[in-house]
């Protein structure tokens, strides 16, 4: 049976996305002690100086970082980079310690599990509305609807769902998965990181690592938040002893202006953001929250100080609504074999026992 891994994290870290050093400076010395990165965010070269500009110890710092995002073969899609890509994941995780200035990471992520062009194209769909309206991006789809009423998330997702579906191999696409986590196991024995998770992984997927894995993921990284709470995976995380880490809190509470958080955090002296981001805590998992400036980096700092009443957080969980606003896990979930399917050689033709 694959072994599990034992150690701590911080319960709440810096998104780095498009930082800069000074940004990581100012959140170290205000007290985080935990950096997310990722080599598709560009920018680890200024993570690292600005751990370096800081002065505090390496030591003291957990760092995350994450690889392996592109398929291979998906060339033009969405911010396609050469240096990221599944299969080559041993150069992705060279390069990233290069550009952190660091020999070794504390985590090291999956960081996508999509396995083919067609079904990152179809997982990656929610990014292109709320989230990318909200930021002012060109590739932002509006209007949300057609005239008649009709949605264009769901009428874009069910269509890029149903060509993934038509090219779906299931042995090749749990091939693909197995061979990255394979790389991230080498690179944990190297040395190269301490701890090794995967990110977007749905309850199905961790499932099946059981079948694969010589270790089991520290850690899944995921969007989590009132509307997107994702209770059968929290479920399987606990049997399997992966712990969870939020993203995507914070961007939360900017698409969904909701009046039961806002009278809680009114009644409880603190701002929107804070209150999810404590609910976040306090359901179990670790959060990542992305914040520039020092004051919105003390913001959401301060949701380690105060707890929510057992009532406003069923008052929060009952907000659930499976609506994600960065990756969908159904097209992934499609490329896994159905119970009773048989896959036959490399070409993941099957047949119903």
């Amino acid at each position: 049976a694959p072994r599990g891994q034992a150690g701590e994290i911080p319960q709440l870290g810096l998104g780095t996305v498009a930082l800069g050093s000074e940004h990581v400076s100012s959140a170290l010395k205000l007290g985080y002690r935990h950096l997310d990165c990722a080599l598709l965010y560009g920018n680890q070269e200024e993570v690292g100086a600005g751990l370096r500009a800081s002065g505090v110890p390496r030591s003291e710092v957990f760092l995350t970082s994450k690889v392996a995002f592109f398929p291979a073969g998906a060339e033009g899609c969405w911010m396609h980079n050469a240096n990221n890509i599944k299969g080559q994941e041993a150069a992705s995780i060279d390069l990233t310690l290069q550009q952190l200035g660091v020999s070794q990471v504390d985590l090291l992520l999956v960081h996508n599990p999509t396995t083919s062009k067609e079904e990152y194209a179809a997982a990656s769909v929610p990014h292109f509305f709320e989230l990318f309206n909200h930021m002012g991006k060109d590739e932002a789809i509006r209007p949300a609807a057609l005239p008649d009423g009709s949605r264009l998330r769901p009428m874009i997702l069910s269509d890029r769902r149903a060509a993934a579906l038509r090219t779906r191999d299931p042995a090749a696409a749990k091939q693909a998965r197995r061979e990255t986590w394979l790389a991230l196991e080498r690179a944990q024995r190297e040395g190269k990181c301490r701890y090794i998770g995967v990110a977007n992984y749905p309850a199905a997927l961790l499932l099946e690592m059981k079948e694969y894995a010589t270790v089991m993921p520290a850690v899944n990284q995921l969007e989590l938040h009132p509307w997107f709470d994702s209770a059968e995976l929290r479920r399987v995380a606990r049997e399997l002893g992966v712990v969870l880490m939020a993203y995507g809190s914070c961007h939360s509470t900017m698409f969904q202006k909701n009046d039961k958080i806002a009278a809680i955090a009114s009644r409880l002296g603190r701002s929107p953001t804070q209150v999810v981001l404590r609910w976040t805590l306090q359901s179990g998992s670790a959060v990542i929250a992305k914040a520039a400036s020092a004051k919105n980096q003390a913001e959401n700092l301060a949701a380690l100080d105060f707890e929510l009443p057992a009532e406003d957080l069923a008052a929060l969980s009952a907000l659930n609504i499976d609506y994600p606003y960065y990756w969908t896990p159904l097209p992934t979930i499609d490329t896994l074999a159905e119970e009773g399917e048989e896959i036959n050689g490399s070409l993941g033709r099957k047949r119903k026992a």
